[in-house]
């Protein structure tokens, strides 16, 4: 009987399977809140839910020793939802922990198997190395990829999506037409890399008597003893606290985390290109041709190249607060609602529905 009631609900539209992180502020919590926009039914198998994440010590010694477990549980709960739902399509977020068995049993089954790819490189330990292979697509956000996916899986099973912001938690708060309050005058919100070190070390050298933050994992050791120390935040800033940041900061400042990998490739934009305009934060970004591909340099966003035009940048940008928010503003108005990861599943359905995602 639950077969039956299954493939008469599912008869009317297109159902999947997706594996991911789930938390609201994460790629994919948008991404499922797009397709379910779309009219698609979406049975979500979090990732979190096996693995054990925690700062305890305890913990992180009790979870290293159960991963094994953890991760095929991880597998058997994404085949147990599969053979109950029957979608489809599988989706996941990367596909951390999935195993080419896993793709290969659901693929056997007639589900088009899908991996929205938003990381720098594939050379990771959560990410099993022949699992790649076992997509019928990946949709990259990175367009440096693109030659290297093609090579290895072929143009009809690759595609480029861009990041994006997830619509319901990285927005305005501020009411329509009027400026925030600001709390700081320039703020850096992400990951420690010693390539992010060595652009915010100068602003904090230069500007060491404006208000500043630096927010993110890995900060505090990375750091410690440079002029930047005093502005470290010690934790990261998530979802709306982001948004609020991001917002309340004269000056957002987009640096990505450098070359690596066994590619050595380096990423143009990230998740933060589109978030800081969505929430209405002025974005000064690493200039290069993606991001100018995006948005209208010096009307949307402005660029910089090397640490003099950086330091020269802020300077300017902060003794011009009209046009700053000029700026912050056409910057909102470009992202929203095009850069969102809403408009991100509709892409990637489309890619799906081309590719013969939803045949029969």
């Amino acid at each position: 009987m639950a077969k039956s009631i299954f493939a008469a609900l599912g008869a009317s539209a297109p159902s999947m399977v997706f594996a991911s992180e789930f938390t609201t502020w994460q790629t994919g919590a948008g991404l499922a809140e797009g397709f379910r926009l779309l009219g698609w039914d979406v049975a979500e198998v979090s990732s979190l839910d096996p693995l054990m994440r925690t700062k305890r010590n305890d913990l992180r010694v009790a979870a290293k020793i159960l991963h094994p477990a953890m991760h095929r549980s991880h597998n058997q709960d994404i085949v147990a939802e599969a053979g109950i739902i029957k979608p489809n399509v599988f989706l996941t977020a990367k596909g951390n922990y999935i195993t080419a068995a896993t793709l290969k049993k659901l693929r056997r089954d007639g589900i088009f198997t899908v991996n929205f790819y938003p990381d720098r490189d594939f050379d990771h330990s959560s990410l099993p190395p022949d699992a790649l292979d076992q997509f019928d697509l990946v949709a990259t956000t990175k367009s440096y990829q693109m030659s290297w996916l093609t090579k290895r899986l072929g143009a009809d099973r690759v595609a480029m999506i861009h990041h994006g912001y997830v619509p319901t938690v990285h927005r305005r708060r501020a009411p329509p037409g009027s400026s925030p309050q600001y709390l700081w005058d320039v703020c850096f919100i992400g990951n420690a890399s010693p390539n992010k070190l060595a652009w915010l070390e100068p602003l904090a050298r230069r500007f060491g008597d404006r208000d500043m933050i630096v927010a993110g994992n890995g900060w505090s050791k990375l750091a410690a003893g440079t002029a930047l120390a005093p502005f470290v935040f010690g934790s990261p800033l998530h979802g709306d606290f982001f948004a609020r940041a991001t917002e309340h900061s004269r000056i957002n400042i987009a640096v990505h985390h450098g070359a690596g990998g066994i590619e050595g490739w380096a990423d143009e934009v990230s998740t933060r290109t589109f978030e800081i305009p969505a929430c209405g934060g002025f974005m000064l970004h690493i200039d290069n041709e993606e991001v100018r591909s995006l948005f209208d340099v010096t009307r949307e966003i402005d660029v910089f190249s090397d640490v003099p035009q950086l330091l020269d940048k802020v300077r300017h940008h902060l003794s011009n607060d009209v046009q700053r928010q000029i700026i912050a503003n056409a910057g909102h108005a470009r992202a929203v609602p095009a850069y969102s990861l809403h408009t991100r599943a509709s892409q990637l359905a489309n890619e799906i529905v081309t590719r013969g995602g939803l045949s029969g």
